[in-house]
């Protein structure tokens, strides 16, 4: 059983802290935390592009690039979770 994305695993607080590591990893940034914007930290279209990439192989959805460069990490990964969980169908129940 080899499938290169986990949905079915994927929670919003996952989602957060992969996100924020993924983003220091591509950054080479040790102190990056949610509230932190992208482009503010370095980030650049190319590097989003590789992030949005992570995130399909890992979760089958990517970033909203808008929303990477406009708002904070933590919206950014709100966003994806949000689309990733609807599409395994667990919706949000709040």
């Amino acid at each position: 059983m080899t499938t290169t994305h986990t949905t079915g695993q994927a929670d919003a607080c996952e989602i957060q802290r992969l996100t924020v590591a993924w983003t220091a990893t591509l950054l080479e940034e040790s102190d990056v935390s949610p509230q932190d914007n992208f482009l503010d930290l370095g980030g650049h279209s190319l590097l989003a592009l590789r992030l949005s990439r992570y995130a399909k192989e890992r979760f089958g959805a990517e970033y909203d690039l808008m929303i990477l460069f406009e708002s904070d990490l933590a919206a950014a990964a709100a966003d994806l979770a949000a689309r990733v969980l609807s599409a395994d169908g667990k919706g949000s129940t709040t």
